[in-house]
């Protein structure tokens, strides 16, 4: 099972690489259009975009920007835990780190979105007289704490488990 899941994971990763791309070029084109007066044209393509406000996609490509990385790192870190756990030794030293790791993306993807969300309603016009909000996402902050308990966890069972191959 943790080698389907760590497989899975690989999937994920690439997923997540190939939509960011995507989604970067897809943004990007909107961008130019809008600020083109809604009209892009290059060879073999036109794209119209109208009643969207520049900054709209400066918002979007802001929140890709901030999303994406840590995402992509997330995956890679899990990967690597769930490579461990497939090998049948998921109490190797490396995996506490790991975890820590993954607790300080998470908490570091929310802190860039507070920025983020701070920096665009002060210098970007969204085209609208709504704000972005800022919300502070608990479920995140929750699942750091987690991390930081299971990191802990993982370290001290790591320990164990050295101690243990040093008694007879």
């Amino acid at each position: 099972m943790a080698a389907f899941l760590s497989g899975l994971m690989q999937v994920v990763i690439w997923i997540a690489i190939l939509s960011g791309i995507i989604a970067f070029i897809l943004i990007g084109v909107g961008l130019i259009g809008s600020l083109n007066g809604g009209v892009m044209r290059v060879p073999g393509m036109e794209a119209y975009v109208e009643g969207v406000a520049p900054g709209q996609f400066i918002a979007g490509l802001a929140g890709l920007a901030v999303f994406a990385p840590g995402i992509i790192y997330v995956c890679i870190q899990l990967r690597s835990i769930l490579s461990t756990l497939a090998s049948g030794d998921p109490f190797v030293p490396e995996n506490g780190p790991r975890l820590t790791r993954i607790a300080v993306a998470i908490g570091a993807i929310e802190l860039a979105r507070y920025l983020t969300v701070i920096l665009l309603n002060a210098f970007v016009d969204l085209g609208s007289d709504q704000p972005l909000r800022l919300s502070i996402n608990l479920a995140a902050w929750a699942a750091v704490i987690a991390l930081f308990v299971l990191a802990q966890v993982f370290r001290e069972g790591s320990r164990l488990r050295e101690e243990e191959k040093m008694t007879i």
